[in-house]
């Protein structure tokens, strides 16, 4: 069975059922959540341009519902990928919601992509992170490793990965299970940087062996 990407639980709000007994989900719902999911697939399989027409495709529909909440979540999202791929993190958007209407889980999530683990709430991030975040606070890596291996869904983890990256509480070990969850779904994106990240590990450990086998594999790659 095909994986689905669920870089975070918490928006499965957009599938809500709406009226008490009606069970009829309504379109824009549908519509943004399945756009929501291209742009993650085409994000972490290198095609940005398409990944970032789905992604003003599901903002668009998440917009027609006025729902300052939905809309950050829509963000977020973004976020989220972004960090399981190292990258910056542009958050004016998201801020500018923020100052309208602050809310509390969203606000943690955003605190905890942006590697700020101190001030994180455990209680009110998605499930899948809190033995993670306990974890990177005790700052033991041995600890750090098996709790990312233990939340089971690839991008989660992709996610977690990033952030103990941001935090510079990873070892090769840490990257290893990164580029493993990238190359078996296929995520040229993430590959790519975890590797170069790999590379880093062994030229800085003088391992220079190590270093010319994944130099290597990232040109056959790449070319």
């Amino acid at each position: 069975m095909k994986k689905k990407l669920y870089a975070l639980p918490i928006l499965l709000i957009l599938l809500t059922f709406s009226g008490c007994n009606s069970k009829i989900i309504p379109a824009w719902q549908y519509e943004s959540f399945g756009q929501l999911n291209n742009f993650k697939k085409n994000y972490l399989k290198g095609e940005d341009k398409i990944a970032e027409l789905h992604f003003q495709k599901a903002l668009a529909e998440v917009k027609r519902s006025g729902d300052l909440k939905r809309i950050s979540k829509v963000y977020l999202t973004k976020y989220a990928v972004k960090v399981a791929c190292l990258e910056d993190i542009e958050d004016s958007e998201y801020l500018d919601i923020e100052a309208n209407q602050p809310d509390p889980e969203n606000r943690n999530y955003f605190l905890f992509l942006k590697g700020n683990l101190s001030v994180v709430n455990v209680s009110l991030l998605p499930e899948q992170y809190r033995s993670f975040l306990k974890a990177g606070i005790g700052e033991k890596q041995m600890d750090i490793n098996k709790e990312i291996t233990g939340i089971g869904d690839p991008l989660s983890i992709l996610i977690a990965i990033g952030i103990a990256v941001k935090n510079k509480l990873y070892s090769e070990e840490t990257l290893q299970t990164a580029i493993e969850k990238a190359s078996i779904n296929g995520w040229y994106k993430p590959l790519v940087v975890y590797l170069e990240k790999l590379q880093q590990i062994y030229e800085s450990n003088n391992e220079q062996e190590k270093a010319f086998k994944v130099q290597q594999k990232l040109k056959i790659i790449k070319n």
